[in-house]
């Protein structure tokens, strides 16, 4: 039972930290996608201003956005520019679980402040960001935890420095960080969250083109989704492949639940999992424009990695990357940096000594303990007095930048500090060096560091005893009673989350022979609220058998015929149309507001293009349209192997108009009459 509760009752805090991290910069990212596109999308002079939004959505959707206070576009780029420290914040752990809820209300305010950029992608990260603000996602890997460890081990001497008796892990359970929490719901909310995205959007995918394994190819095909590398790739590679991407990836979102909730051989079962997550959403990041979720997946892959694995990874020497690092043992700042680099480094790499014992070094070896070697002959008191080294275990001896470098190439993701040597930066570095280096005396004096000197343990503790008559004997009584109170009401709120979830999944995804779950209207106002709306419908049933994009026909003032969007003259042909280049928030906006359920958020656009639209920013008029008609086109994708759709296969569809329409008739054929058009709404004139 202990094992099946660690295992579907706790995330390890080290699988939390490596989330945090890749979701945080999944978050900057999104962020900065959105941020392009600032006037547009999220100010009164775009699309959709917000008086115009908050109008069309009464009585019909439960919208929440903070961004609706913000109007004008300086406006609405300060509030952009705050979400940004917020996401920094929660990447670096500070203050975690204040700035993880933050990141929150943002993320859900960004995605209501216009709900016709919103897809699943928001839905899914916005739900795994909400589930997982009750985990301790700052207990390891962040500012928090490093300032906790930092606080509960002081270390003065190189002995100290080089005890790897105390792990990480026991540390912050001892020293309860906030949010500290071993055993919750959350864990198992998390993990029915993944499961349920993939189950369902497999089970949805019923149609021919996944039977018949062309589901991938179609996707492709589709401009609007297909992302540059995708876009490349349709072409590049033989039908084969894609028809084993596509039996490949639905595979993927059948097994990655299995392997979730498989009640034996943790270790493997959870392995293979965060691996087909990555590889699933590497996917879809990577060949299509499908907003955020792609990347929260793949982001949400380190969630499901064991402690076996964790463990596995931090037991993995290499004696290649050992290093010693001599330090001044009276100097405040290089000692800090020192206690420092020992909690960064996971796999016990680094061994430390200070300058006062040079006769023999000390070294780390793959148990963890210390040995110790002849010092090399060039290794000299005055040497060491002047900078910092860092001796491998082979002797050789690394100075200045070179020894910060060697230090930093020991730690996880070493890798990166390679350019470090690039001729060059690594002159750079060592100057940046030999300026922190003469001034760290009183660098140290500014930290509220002894400067040197560093004084000693009390006498009363010279020899270790009397220490543990000073440690703290537990939290106090009214310690553990508000924790308790804190952490019932933290599984209350995770059991009303996690209900709301389901039925939110069961009445968006109905499945087959799938019996209904009653909502009521709390569950639904805790799913809708926060937009966590679970509709898991990507590529579902199947991928569209045609390929539609919305084209502009519009004059300038002096009758030239312009599309707003591109810059160019409007084509007529969906097929690399250069509109489908804007990205994911334009795809998704465009193909939504020409459909008649959004017709009233119509008006607004038009108002948008009359002024120019994306080429009127910064207010310039030169590009103001004295008429414009939109256009729905699509043409047939050809089946695996058949000729490309002639002109006559394409058809339009006219969306809306403004004062005198286009210079172009794009509602016919060239050379034929006007194609009779079903009118679903009428236009705006």
């Amino acid at each position: 039972m202990k094992s099946l509760r660690d295992h579907f009752l706790r995330l390890d805090a080290r699988s939390l930290g490596l989330f945090r991290i890749s979701f945080a910069l999944v978050l900057i990212a999104d962020l900065f996608t959105r941020w392009r596109w600032v006037r547009d999308f999220y100010s009164n002079e775009g699309v959709l201003p917000n008086h115009n939004h908050l109008f069309n959505l009464r009585d019909k959707e439960q919208v929440f956005s903070l961004f609706h206070a913000f109007s004008t576009v300086g406006e609405a780029h300060f509030a952009f520019s705050l979400t940004l420290v917020v996401y920094v914040l929660f990447l670096i752990g500070y203050r975690t679980r204040v700035f993880h809820v933050l990141s929150v209300v943002l993320l859900v305010s960004l995605t209501s402040r216009n709900i016709l950029l919103e897809n699943a992608g928001n839905y899914a990260a916005i739900a795994l960001l909400a589930l997982t603000a009750f985990l301790p996602c700052g207990s390891r890997f962040s500012l928090d935890s490093l300032r906790a460890s930092m606080a509960l081990r002081d270390e003065q001497r190189d002995t100290e420095l080089n005890d790897s008796s105390t792990t990480p892990e026991a540390e912050v359970q001892a020293g309860r960080l906030p949010g500290w929490s071993p055993t919750s719901l959350a864990a198992l909310a998390v993990l029915l969250q993944l499961g349920l995205i993939y189950l369902c959007s497999a089970l949805q995918q019923r149609g021919d083109a996944w039977r018949d394994g062309t589901a991938f190819y179609y996707a492709l095909h589709v401009d609007r989704w297909a992302s540059d590398a995708g876009a490349w790739l349709r072409g590049a590679l033989p039908l084969g492949t894609l028809t084993g991407l596509t039996y490949g990836f639905r595979a993927m979102e059948l097994a990655i639940p299995a392997l979730l909730f498989v009640p034996a051989l943790f270790r493997f079962t959870r392995g293979i999992a965060a691996a087909l997550m990555l590889l699933h959403g590497l996917l879809l990041g990577l060949l299509f424009d499908f907003g955020l979720f792609g990347w929260a997946l793949v982001a949400a892959a380190p969630l499901v990695l064991p402690a076996e694995l964790w463990d596995a990874y931090e037991r993995s020497w290499n004696e290649r990357r050992a290093r010693t690092i001599v330090y001044d043992a009276d100097c405040g700042l290089c000692l800090t940096i020192c206690r420092l680099l020992k909690r960064l480094d996971l796999r016990g790499h680094l061994a430390f000594q200070g300058n006062t014992a040079l006769d023999e070094l000390l070294v780390r070896n793959q148990t963890g303990a210390t040995e110790r070697l002849p010092m090399p002959k060039e290794v000299t008191a005055e040497l060491v007095d002047r900078t910092v080294l860092a001796v491998d275990r082979n002797g050789r001896v690394f100075l200045r930048g070179a020894a910060v470098t060697e230090a930093l190439l020991a730690l996880p993701f070493g890798w990166l500090a390679w350019p470090l040597k690039l001729p060059g930066v690594s002159h750079l570095l060592d100057a940046a060096y030999e300026l922190v280096a003469t001034r760290r005396h009183r660098i140290s004096a500014l930290l509220g560091k002894q400067a040197c000197g560093i004084p000693l343990p009390d006498e009363a503790h010279a020899d270790g005893s009397g220490a543990e008559d000073d440690a703290p004997a537990g939290p106090a009584p009214a310690a553990r009673t508000a924790r308790a109170v804190a952490g019932s009401l933290r599984e209350a709120a995770v059991l009303v989350v996690l209900a709301a979830m389901i039925a939110q999944t069961a009445k968006e995804n109905p499945l087959p022979g799938a019996a209904a779950i009653p909502q009521g209207k709390v569950l639904a106002a805790v799913a809708s609220w926060p937009r966590m709306l679970a509709r898991w419908d990507v590529l579902a049933p199947e991928p569209p058998r045609s390929n539609g994009m919305v084209v502009i026909d519009g004059q300038t003032r002096a009758s030239k015929p312009i599309d707003p969007l591109t810059g160019e003259e409007p084509g007529l042909d969906p097929a690399g149309h250069p509109a489908a280049g804007l990205g994911q928030l334009w795809t998704d906006y465009l193909d939504r507001i020409r459909r008649p359920a959004w017709s009233g958020f119509q008006r607004a656009f038009r108002d948008y293009l009359a002024k120019g639209g994306p080429l009127s920013e910064g207010g310039k008029r030169d590009h103001a349209l004295s008429g414009f008609d939109v256009y729905w086109i699509a043409a047939p994708i050809p089946a695996p192997g058949g000729p490309p759709p002639g002109s006559d296969a394409i058809e339009r569809e006219k969306v809306m108009s403004h004062s005198r329409g286009g210079t172009k008739r794009l509602d016919a054929g060239p050379g034929s009459s006007p194609r009779p058009v079903l009118r679903r709404h009428q236009p705006l004139n």
